[in-house]
């Protein structure tokens, strides 16, 4: 008998919409009211009441860069809620970060179980295509709506970067991501082109898969070479990645996953052929700077994390038939792929949507549909397990899920700061905002404008180990498909932005 307050994961939904024009397309609330719906019905239960709604916090409300100009609502959750004819007692909005989907499934499945809560649904939604073609088009949208309150929140946001980081590039993912990715290619030993060619290679199997979902936003399916080959359809945004290696924002997509107490599915009538168990969850995090990071090729919280959750499922990660992997730039697939134990080429395959640069990166929300994607693969092969790897920030936070149709017998969600103590006594090199002297690049990118080289981040050393970061905006040429990590620079100390050349 499985306990009456095991929590289980019983209707999923997704949308997706690539084609309706502006003036015809669905806004925010109406995305999510819809999927909410449909999660509802894909459940087969009946009367279904939610009592807790978590909704994944929109782009327009995370950064101003996406910004809406046709208004927001002051309570998503309620206006969710609303349009479904629900009344959920607890509203929540998700904070920032992709991997808030996968932790709010671990959060509320664990309130479940403590009696807490009882049904709960976490959805997401984003309608960037929609907003920057009205935009574009001078068309007016009326997206606001006052609800007269607020919903809850987790808590204050921490700071992904300190304002030294920022005056030195460390704001927008797509110059920060490249780090990563140019300090891994020299950890594997790769010359610099070669790396890049292996991206394409990489990521091109994501675009098959890509190709053959309903929901996927680009469904074309790409050669190696059309992904990683730089041309005029396919321009560097941040050495080394083209437009065709990062995710795709400006979507009109949106996910829902309903779970539920055992006892509550049984009452609603929800057929066992609907229900997915949660067997093993994690959530933890990198050092929170980027500056403090104990190297850039690896992550000690995506090892601990998965270690963790695969442990608590009684699962090796080769009894795991279904994964999805984040991967909005090829570097998050590396290295997840890397700490988790898988290989690259692993022929299960990392995704089971097509990744965020093809099937679309829906804001904050894409692992609603990863999830919804692993419970369709676990209903359509019972007995069979599914991992779910999210990412949030510059590789700074992950959530994990491990499901299966088995019940999960004495399931419990351990509370992280337990083992994210591992994580947090490992040494970063000392670190200086003023450096001065000789150094080596200890990683770097270029950051594009208008298909231009625009200027260098580099992450460096001095010769006393202490790292720093500069900016180079000179000799540029010299830092694209050259061995560049390890050559030596001269930094001068500036206010507030430090300045390196090339020796």
């Amino acid at each position: 008998m499985t306990d009456p307050r095991t929590p289980v994961l019983v209707g999923v939904a997704q949308y997706a919409d690539r084609a309706s024009a502006p003036q015809d397309a669905l806004a925010p609330p109406e995305l999510l009211a819809r999927v909410g719906a449909a999660a509802l019905a894909d459940s087969g239960g009946h009367g279904i009441a939610v009592d807790t709604l978590a909704v994944v916090r929109l782009f327009a409300d995370t950064s101003p860069v996406f910004a809406s100009p046709f208004g927001r609502c002051t309570n998503l959750p309620r206006s969710m809620a609303r349009r479904m004819g629900q009344q959920p007692h607890r509203l929540l909005y998700g904070p920032v970060g992709g991997h808030s989907p996968q932790m709010l499934v671990n959060l509320l499945a664990e309130e479940i179980r403590q009696g807490a809560i009882d049904v709960a649904m976490v959805a997401g939604a984003e309608a960037l295509r929609t907003q920057a073609r009205a935009r574009k088009a001078g068309i007016a949208l009326d997206w606001s709506e006052d609800s007269g309150d607020a919903p809850e929140t987790l808590g204050a946001e921490t700071p992904l970067a300190s304002p030294h980081e920022i005056a030195h590039g460390i704001a927008l993912p797509v110059n920060v991501y490249p780090l990563f990715e140019n300090a891994l290619g020299r950890h594997y030993g790769r010359a610099p082109r070669a790396h890049r060619t292996k991206l394409g290679a990489l990521m091109a199997p994501l675009t098959q898969v890509a190709a053959a979902n309903p929901y996927a936003a680009q469904p074309v399916a790409h050669s190696a070479g059309e992904l990683a080959t730089p041309g005029d359809d396919n321009r560097y945004l941040a050495y080394p990645y083209t437009r065709r290696l990062v995710a795709q924002m400006f979507v009109d997509q949106a996910a829902a996953v309903l779970l539920m107490s055992s006892a509550a599915a049984d009452r609603a009538g929800v057929p066992p052929d609907r229900r997915v168990y949660l067997h093993g969850c994690a959530d933890t995090h990198d050092a929170i700077l980027v500056s403090r990071r104990v190297d850039y090729h690896s992550s000690p919280a995506i090892r601990a994390g998965s270690r963790h959750a695969l442990a608590q499922a009684a699962a090796a990660i080769d009894a795991i038939a279904h994964i999805d992997l984040y991967s909005c730039f090829p570097v998050a697939v590396e290295i997840a792929a890397d700490m988790i134990g898988l290989a690259h080429d692993d022929p299960r395959g990392l995704t089971l949507t097509g990744g965020l640069p093809y099937f679309g990166g829906p804001g904050n929300n894409y692992s609603t549909h990863a999830i919804a994607e692993t419970v369709a693969r676990c209903r359509a092969r019972p007995g069979s397990m599914g991992l779910v790897f999210a990412n949030g920030g510059y590789l700074t936070k992950h959530s994990f899920g491990v499901y299966s149709t088995t019940p999960a017998s004495g399931w419990a969600r351990v509370e992280p700061a337990r083992y994210q103590r591992e994580i947090d006594t490992l040494a970063s090199p000392a670190f200086t905002e003023q450096p001065a002297g000789h150094g080596t690049i200890e990683t770097f990118t270029v950051a594009y404008e208008r298909g231009r080289p625009a200027f260098a981040i580099v992450i460096g050393r001095l010769d006393d180990g202490r790292r720093f970061l500069a900016r180079m905006r000179e000799r540029l040429g010299e830092l694209i498909d050259a061995p560049v990590i390890g050559r030596p620079i001269e930094v001068t100390a500036g206010t507030p932005v430090n300045t390196a050349r090339l020796l």
